[in-house]
């Protein structure tokens, strides 16, 4: 894209999730460059749309001048799911830079009670668009730069939780498959606002060791550990039943991605070679 181009500009006003798209596909050093030559009531629609580690990621690298103006331009509850995601030293900075309207509506934003899920979840997950293929998927997971969970969590274009499904079905699934008809509606979500102790009893700690966390409308914040909600109320004991295969594919995420990768792109060369389409 070049921001020159009328048709650029015509694709950000009226095609802002279409961009969004587009832009988690292209390196972040690229994407802040692009959004440098734009005018911050530009670039807002589709930092909206972009999932929330790819916002985050942008904010970081720009400026803390060139950052504040877009957090202050974007919804309330946008900036508040990105500034999550920020590291602490870029939090300290931004608040510097922001008015303390704005700093107060993302503090209240992200204010959950004592004990709460929303004080004790993980905001950092691996989330995917539910109209991503597989192999789209698969793309994205191998370029991300943190630790790969067994858990791939599918939200809609609202940022909304829709699915789940782990590593180990994406690796096998069709690669043409959108990720919304492979996906598990079954997310046993837990609310921010619900506190620790009655969390201990969800019935969907019997399968998993992390479960998802939702604001009330629904949108994903995070993911909480049962061992970290079993610190946060005093008890250390382990009682949760664990998929055994849930570790192997946690630690070995990438290895089995890159081979899966490899084969599939074997069996294009040999499809080829016999003069079948891939």
């Amino acid at each position: 894209m070049k921001v020159d181009n009328p048709l650029t500009r015509e694709f950000l006003l009226y095609y802002p999730l279409e961009a969004a798209r587009v832009l988690e596909q292209v390196s972040i050093k690229h994407v802040v460059a692009f959004f440098n030559e734009l005018p911050p009531e530009k670039v807002t629609p589709v930092m909206t749309h972009m999932l929330p580690e790819m916002a985050a990621a942008c904010l970081e690298e720009m400026t803390t001048s060139s950052a504040a103006k877009l957090v202050t331009e974007l919804p309330v509850s946008s900036a508040a799911r990105i500034y999550r995601l920020l590291s602490s030293t870029k939090q300290k900075e931004l608040s510097g830079f922001l008015a303390d309207k704005t700093r107060g509506q993302i503090r209240r934003h992200l204010e959950y009670p004592p004990e709460s899920a929303g004080n004790l979840l993980d905001p950092e997950v691996i989330r995917l668009p539910e109209n991503v293929t597989v192999a789209e998927a698969m793309r994205r997971i191998k370029h991300l730069d943190h630790a790969i969970s067994c858990e791939i969590y599918i939200i809609d274009d609202a940022h909304h939780l829709t699915g789940i499904i782990d590593l180990g079905k994406l690796l096998t699934s069709n690669h043409d498959a959108r990720l919304r008809d492979i996906m598990s509606r079954k997310t046993q979500p837990l609310s921010t606002h619900a506190s620790a102790k009655t969390l201990l009893a969800h019935p969907g700690w019997s399968s998993r060791r992390r479960l998802p966390v939702v604001e009330r409308d629904n949108t994903l914040a995070g993911v909480l550990d049962y061992s970290r909600l079993r610190e946060a109320v005093g008890e250390t004991e382990m009682t949760v039943t664990r998929d055994p295969l849930e570790n192997l594919l946690s630690l070995a995420g990438l290895y089995w991605l890159s081979v899966a990768q490899l084969l599939s792109s074997l069996f294009n060369i040999a499809r080829q070679g016999k003069g079948e389409k891939p």
